[in-house]
């Protein structure tokens, strides 16, 4: 059984969505907590483990969107659905690029509420046990829903090519969901929301060597305030892929040599390992004047500037998502001279790895 916790700052709500015929063996979902604030919520969440939230957009203290921003930032609950008014149209479709599954215009109906946690159980059950590897996505049901299935193809084509020619395809790919679902703009949100995740995710699956750079969480941070309407949507997902393709090209340049390919991919699968010019070379029975001339000639930059830009993208990560002190990742990189390892971040990211700390920066570094 699925465990709900319920949120709304008027009881009244509370009782009738308790009362009604949903929950149970028929559903798989029964209420386990409520809330009458988004504060209380989280401290709930905190204490045990739920599986989803129903919460009203507009309350005290903590509002429904804050409540999802944090549940989100903490992965504190796999799927959350919103309640709102027709007045807070624009705050619903806000909450679905924060991470909602889907959202019920007050006072909901049993009939509206069955169907729907139909598909959140269906959306449950299909979460891997290493859930916090892959982001979570919605479940449109497809039969209703036309899902660009031949669109989302073309696009991974393109991320496999390394073409940027993808930007303006997924551009127009949403301009035309947009188009078609004009007259149901939440729902368009929520197809788009899949669209994006699936592209992260599969593109993660063809680029393993991604995860020692960028966690995959990154793709699913809000890191602006907008105004909920589809050009924001629209800026916020083209500025995430825009970012993902030209990180992979700067990382994994497209080349047609397949003994340089190897040497790349070793390297990005292994940015820790001591992946100088000499060891390459022995490595991948090549001569080290050769691989030096031919890594340049094919690629624009010189092998050793590439091991560094590597060597510092992964030191990046480290610094984002551990605690780990500077001179335990600076020996961890193979530099056993902190400030030849300092020096080397400074010139990439203009700020030494104490200063890179102290920064609230969101975005990496391209």
């Amino acid at each position: 059984m699925y465990k709900t916790l319920i949120v709304d700052d008027r009881e009244i709500f509370l009782l009738e969505l308790k009362r009604m015929h949903v929950w149970g063996e028929s559903s798989g979902f029964e209420i386990f907590g409520k809330a009458n604030n988004g504060r209380l919520a989280l401290d709930l969440l905190r204490e045990s483990t739920y599986d989803l939230v129903i919460t009203d957009i507009r309350m005290p203290i903590i509002d429904g969107l804050q409540l999802l921003f944090e549940i989100k930032k903490e992965h504190l609950c796999p799927c959350v659905i919103l309640l709102s008014e027709y007045s807070e149209f624009q705050y619903a479709r806000q909450g679905i690029i924060y991470g909602a599954f889907d959202y019920l215009v007050k006072p909901a109906r049993e009939k509206e509420l069955i169907p729907l946690l139909k598909r959140v159980r269906k959306h449950l059950d299909s979460i891997p046990v290493n859930k916090a590897a892959l982001l979570s996505s919605s479940e449109p049901e497809e039969d209703i829903w036309s899902y660009p299935v031949s669109e989302e193809k073309s696009i991974l084509n393109y991320f496999k090519e390394k073409d940027l020619s993808l930007i303006p395809l997924f551009q127009n790919t949403l301009d035309h969901i947009y188009e078609a679902m004009k007259d149901n703009l939440i729902k368009a949100d929520l197809m788009i929301k899949k669209l994006y995740h699936n592209i992260i995710s599969s593109v993660y699956t063809e680029y393993p060597w991604l995860s020692n750079y960028i966690h995959i969480h990154y793709f699913e941070e809000i890191d602006y305030i907008h105004e909920g309407n589809s050009d924001s949507f629209k800026s916020f997902y083209i500025r995430k892929i825009t970012y993902l393709i030209q990180f992979i090209n700067k990382l994994d340049p497209a080349i047609h040599d397949n003994n340089l390919k190897e040497i790349i991919a070793y390297i990005l699968e292994h940015p820790e390992s001591d992946i100088k010019l000499k060891v390459m070379a022995a490595k991948f029975f090549t001569n080290n004047t050769y691989l030096s001339n031919t890594f340049f000639t094919k690629t624009d930059i010189h092998f050793n500037d590439y091991i560094t830009m590597i060597k510092m993208s992964r030191a990046e990560y480290l610094f984002k998502y551990t605690d780990k002190k500077i001179y335990e990742i600076s020996y961890q990189l193979g530099y056993k001279d902190i400030n030849y390892f300092s020096k080397q971040f400074k010139k990439i990211y203009g700020l030494n790895p104490k200063e890179y700390r102290n920064t609230d920066i969101s975005d990496y570094q391209i």
